[in-house]
């Protein structure tokens, strides 16, 4: 039976209405005997249908299956080459599964199968990333493994834009670590220091009477490009153990080698007290305990709805008595299907997944039946912190570190997405545990309008027309919200009428906060009580795989320009207007692009094959909404790790193993990246009738104040790249809509006659919202939000 949020039911439309009343009959006109029908319970002639259930024969695009990733394990564990552990969780120095995704197929071979009638499916492959911590040196390593689903074959990856295998110490930071952490390294500081952390904090890690009243702590990877070699340490900072943890940092920290694959050589080796670093236990010991320093004195803050971090809502009512705010309603059910992780949406049609790599894309992005792009995908996201503490100067993440699409999960209805969204369920291969866990409403698909006219005139002047034409912008959204520690990125796909796909980000979530010294005041302001909103950068990265007219693309730019003409009419005086240029982009380095306010530029990619009928370009233009600069310094610290930052757009050609622009080993592996992007177009190929992948860098700098709490919110914080049509179609292709509506006179010569509106066949009927609630669900299924 389907979750009372992924109606099967079929629509001619979703209109944005206030709650209706949650009753079973509704009078029309007054009359109480007519019973309306509930919303979304009526056939639709479209036969849309919303299947989430794995497929039977998985596509190429397609995410591993619970049944493909059971298999899976068993295999690894057989294999004489990887004996993947079977315990649970494993031992940091055995070999164990760390992780697996799809690895799709070439390019070449899709595009065979996709485009020629009888053409055999490509086989199915799973990377499986492999902790190697038996061996001598350790070291993580990197399998293809086939043919899914029976695995009788894995060998190492070989890759040209990236190596394999790689340094131990170089490890994602999801795992089994801070398990190990809080079990044997945390034990250790609170009976060295136990008294400094009881007197000047009133708690330590461990010795508490119940888990909440102990520390919490953040980790912050100190990167090897900043140790200049290829160790792996971490600054754990202390913070209350309250919502949220990251907006109580106190001032005490331990920095940990954990490079050893041994956990009893696992060390603390620098301790942070009060603005000062101390190289031992001992040497902080002496000068706390013989009063040479400042001492700490912070009172835990009580835990209740006024505290200044909870999301439980406080402060006066708004509005003074209840009434509920619009709501999205789908008056006939939903106007797009979904099987087999492929949806169909009026014009459009397009293939999703949830690496958990790399987190969400969509394939075969079609619309009216033409492809558009093979790919458009999260590809990497940074954010890169300052300060003067030790861990605020370090803290640079880089988070596929921490696997991007297995912290997309648990979103919710009326919250995160309408509640009339489809909320789809993904798979992964845990760390921990043998069997898949299947996380509950990974991502959400909906319906709805942006609240904004799409296009709109009113023509009412008489001499003008006399008529009215418009329709709101009516969207698809594919949605996943990640959250990555204390931040939540949302990402968005988003398909409009015109043909118009939108790729968004949005961050909202906790900041991450430093203990406030006059030593951190460049760095931000003082926001709370010993709370410091330290400055940071957030940057994201995304592929988009353009396909327009096929694969034999050309990237141009209509350059703008000004210049100064004599009036044809008034040849003496001078006058000052804009030009274009058209600039064909030859090679890979001169695609490079920083944005520059004073040479204003449409991107545009097209098959100079298949032009218009005018023979002029025919084409999609790349609209960038999210340019950010990255003020680090080239080849400084940890920003080799982030090379792709230093440019607001690359464009290379088409390489089937340039998967991503990063690697899930990007937090500490800035000494010697495992993947240099930099290489992706240093080569600088041509790119003329080329198959053609855009890179677009997102960001925005951020200097958090009081308003950020408890949480920042996402309006100010939207980031956004465009693929429209440019010369693509004779019309805006959204005139076909039913969504449209138009208004004119009955008789134009005669006004008094009224006017009659043309609603395309859709109906105005009211109908009854559905009167089932997340509250139901969820005392059926705890675990669809709260995981136990």
């Amino acid at each position: 039976m389907p979750s009372k949020y992924q109606l099967t039911s079929q629509s001619l439309g979703p209109v944005l209405l206030y709650a209706l009343l949650m009753t079973t009959t509704y009078g029309l006109e007054g009359d109480p005997s007519q019973t309306l029908e509930t919303c979304g319970s009526q056939k639709n002639p479209n036969n849309n249908v919303v299947d989430l259930s794995d497929p039977v024969t998985p596509g190429p695009f397609c995410d591993l299956t619970t049944s493909e990733l059971q298999k899976l394990r068993l295999f690894l564990e057989k294999d004489p080459n990887i004996r993947a552990s079977s315990e649970e969780p494993p031992r940091v120095n055995a070999s164990y599964i760390h992780s697996v995704d799809l690895l799709v197929p070439p390019k070449a071979e899709v595009l065979k199968y996709l485009d020629t009638p009888g053409a055999k499916q490509p086989i199915r492959k799973a990377r499986v990333v492999v902790s190697r911590g038996d061996k001598n040196p350790p070291v993580f390593e990197e399998y293809v493994c086939w043919p899914l689903p029976n695995v009788d074959n894995c060998s190492l990856l070989v890759w040209k834009s990236r190596r394999n295998p790689v340094d131990f110490a170089y490890r994602p930071t999801v795992g089994i670590d801070n398990d190990i952490i809080m079990q044997y390294i945390f034990p250790e500081v609170d009976r060295q220091v136990g008294h400094i952390l009881q007197e000047s904090y009133g708690a330590t890690f461990t010795t508490c009477k119940q888990q909440k009243d102990c520390l919490s702590f953040q980790p912050s990877m100190v990167g090897s490009g900043l140790l200049q070699e290829a160790k792996r340490l971490t600054w754990y900072s202390a913070a209350y153990n309250l919502p949220y943890f990251s907006s109580h940092i106190l001032d005490f920290a331990v920095c940990v080698d954990t490079t050893s694959p041994d956990h009893t050589q696992w060390s603390v080796v620098k301790l942070w007290y009060a603005n000062v670093v101390y190289d031992s236990y001992q040497s902080l010991i002496d000068s706390y305990d013989s009063g040479r320093i400042n001492k700490t004195k912070v009172t835990r803050p009580v835990d209740d709805e006024n505290l200044f971090s909870s999301l439980k809502r406080r402060g006066e009512f708004q509005p003074p008595k209840p009434q509920r705010p619009p709501t999205v309603v789908e008056p006939d059910g939903k106007r797009y299907s979904v099987k087999d992780r492929k949806v169909n949406y009026l014009d459009w049609s397009f293939n999703f997944r949830l690496s958990a790599l790399t987190g969400p894309a969509v394939y075969d992005v079609r619309f009216k039946g033409q492809r558009i792009a093979y790919e458009l995908g999260l590809s990497e996201i940074a954010v890169f912190y300052s300060g003067h503490a030790a861990s605020g100067q370090t803290t640079n993440y880089v988070d596929s570190g921490e696997y991007l699409g297995i912290n997309s999960r648990a979103l919710v209805p009326g919250g995160d997405c309408p509640e009339t969204a489809t909320l789809i369920n993904s798979a992964f291969m845990s760390i921990k545990k043998r069997e898949p866990e299947v996380y509950k409403a990974a991502q959400c698909l909906f319906e709805h309008n942006n609240g904004y006219p799409l296009r709109r005139h009113l023509a009412y002047q008489f001499e003008e027309g006399s008529f009215y034409g418009g329709m709101l912008d009516y969207v698809l959204t594919l949605r996943s919200a990640l959250t990555i520690g204390n931040y939540d990125y949302i990402i968005d796909f988003i398909f409009h009428h015109n043909g118009v796909v939108e790729t968004r980000l949005m961050s909202t979530g906790y900041i991450q906060t430093l203990f406030y010294a006059t030593t951190e005041r460049p760095y931000g302001f003082n926001i709370h009580q010993n709370t410091l909103g330290n400055v940071h950068h957030h940057l994201a990265h995304f592929k988009a795989d353009v396909d327009v007219g096929g694969t034999s693309n050309r990237y141009e730019t209509l350059d703008i320009s000004e210049e100064r003409v004599a009036l044809t009419a008034f040849p003496d005086l001078q006058y000052s207007q804009t030009r274009f240029k058209a600039s064909l982009k030859k090679t890979e380095l001169q695609a490079v692009y920083d944005f520059n306010f004073n040479k204003p530029k449409y991107h545009v990619v097209h098959n100079n094959a298949k032009r218009t009928d005018r023979n002029e370009i025919k084409g999609y233009r790349v609209q960038m909404n999210c340019g950010s600069k990255n003020l680090v310094a080239e080849d400084f610290g940890n920003e080799k790790t982030v090379s792709w930052a230093r440019n607001q757009m690359v464009v290379t050609r088409q390489k089937d193993d340039e998967i991503s622009s990063s690697s899930i080993y990007g937090m500490h592996d800035s000494l010697q990246p495992t993947v240099d992007f930099t290489t992706f177009y240093s080569d600088n190929e041509t790119i003329v009738d080329q198959d053609l992948v855009f890179w677009i860098t997102a960001g925005l700098h951020h200097i958090p104040h009081t308003e950020d709490f408890p949480v920042t919110p996402t309006v100010g914080n939207h980031l956004t790249f465009l693929l429209l049509p440019f010369n693509y179609f004779p019309e805006c292709p959204s005139m076909g809509s039913r969504d449209a509506i138009y208004v004119e006179h009955k008789d134009p010569d005669h006004h008094e006659l009224g006017v009659k509106v043309e609603r395309n066949g859709n109906s105005r009927e009211q109908c009854v919202m559905p009167r089932s609630t997340l509250e139901e669900d969820l005392a059926k299924d705890p675990n669809q939000i709260l995981q136990s």
